[in-house]
């Protein structure tokens, strides 16, 4: 035998064997398109940086009941605070101090899109002031812009005499709420509790929600099948504070704290609905541009139709919803045209006023899911213009942009 001969049969078996072996792996591994889907962090807001333009929209006592009492929703160390006054009042029978939606970095809403699924997690401190009631008590809720009715809830209910915090999903058949986990109040009041709401987006979705105090699970439910996508064109979001009845005996002033806020998607995210361009014709003024007021409930809203695929909704029914389009520009005192393009539900009315003048009305009749027009002649001053939409008697239509014409 030549010397070597032996060593090179050796590494020659030895190298056929890695050789096998990484062909046995090739064979048996799993394509990297087949990698199972992973939770990806969407949001993760800081109180000290993003303060509460971490959220959507704020619904600080926006009837004005308790003016002094500014600002009902503010950041604490490194949470943030809501705030709830005996006086506060939204509508004759409740008060409503909170938060609603997310934005991301760029400023843009984050939005919770039909068959995706999230993860929303936080900590809360539930003092003991805040006690459950006989009547409705929520601390968090599941919403979308077109629809009243929540999709689902963390409340706090006396359930036989007992005080609890519990989970709920609303069905659209009845219009009802249905708790599916629920734990003793007292014990987790005064501390810091994690909580985690992981749901499907969909109209066969569901809800899990995990409860912990520290290392130790005081709730970990779920519930299967349940319809949480009502909306046709819009998107669902979370909120947070406190939203309560005033008939329940013994409220007192109270407070809530939410901090470490994270929202994950589980990819595959769904993708970005495409939206037409903003109509950027000069002396075009969108609805739902940077810098124009919503006051109330009026908030800006996705619209498949619409320029620049958004339009502001819930304008009108009193005389605290109403928004107002700033920056008008004209370069002579005068006359002009405004017309309105609005998606109208039959027979609806704006009233506009231009500089705080004098209402005008301007009536629209179509469909919503058609943007329809009316002209009205407005006097504009040389200079920076505003215009107001609203109505105190009924819901106005949603508007999508202005155009001011000689």
């Amino acid at each position: 035998m030549t010397p070597g001969t032996s060593s090179m049969r050796t590494r020659g078996r030895r190298a056929a064997g890695v050789l096998t072996a990484i062909a046995l792996i090739l064979t048996i591994a799993p394509p990297a398109h087949a990698v199972a889907p992973r939770w990806e962090t969407r949001w993760n807001p800081n109180p000290w940086r993003d303060g509460v333009n971490a959220f959507e929209a704020l619904e600080d006592d926006r009837r004005g009941s308790h003016p002094e009492g500014q600002p009902h929703v503010r950041v604490q160390g490194n949470a943030w605070r809501f705030d709830a006054h005996l006086e506060d009042r939204d509508g004759s029978d409740r008060m409503r101090n909170e938060v609603r939606g997310m934005r991301a970095a760029d400023g843009r809403p984050l939005e919770i899109r039909k068959d995706e699924t999230w993860r929303i997690s936080y900590q809360m401190y539930i003092p003991d002031t805040l006690d459950a009631t006989t009547s409705f008590t929520h601390i968090w809720q599941l919403k979308n812009s077109d629809v009243g009715t929540p999709l689902a809830q963390l409340s706090l209910p006396v359930v036989n005499g007992v005080p609890k915090i519990a989970a709920r999903y609303w069905t659209m058949e009845d219009n009802k709420s249905h708790d599916f986990a629920t734990a003793d109040l007292a014990p987790i009041q005064n501390r810091w509790i994690d909580t985690t709401i992981e749901f499907r987006s969909g109209d066969d979705g569901y809800l899990r929600w995990v409860l912990k105090d520290g290392r130790r699970t005081i709730v970990d439910q779920k519930a299967e099948n349940v319809d949480l996508w009502w909306t046709q064109e819009q998107y669902n979001r979370p909120k947070w504070g406190i939203y309560r009845s005033i008939n329940s005996a013994g409220l007192q002033e109270t407070y809530l704290l939410v901090k470490d806020l994270k929202a994950e998607q589980l990819e595959p995210a769904t993708p970005p609905v495409r939206l037409p361009p903003p109509d950027r014709s000069p002396g075009t003024y969108e609805a739902e541009r940077v810098g124009n007021v919503w006051e109330g409930a009026v908030e800006p809203a996705y619209c498949a139709v619409c320029s620049g695929g958004r339009k502001v909704i819930l304008i009108g029914g009193n005389i605290y919803d109403y928004a107002v389009v700033k920056g008008v520009l004209s370069g002579t005192t005068g006359p002009r045209r405004l017309t309105v393009h609005a998606l109208a539900d039959g027979s609806q009315t704006f009233s506009v006023s231009v500089n705080g003048g004098d209402a005008v009305q301007v009536p629209m009749t179509g469909t919503k899911d058609t943007v329809t027009t009316a002209t009205v002649p407005v006097n504009l001053v040389a200079g920076v213009n505003t215009i107001r939409f609203y109505s105190h008697t009924a819901r106005s239509p949603e508007l999508d942009k202005i155009v001011i014409s000689p």
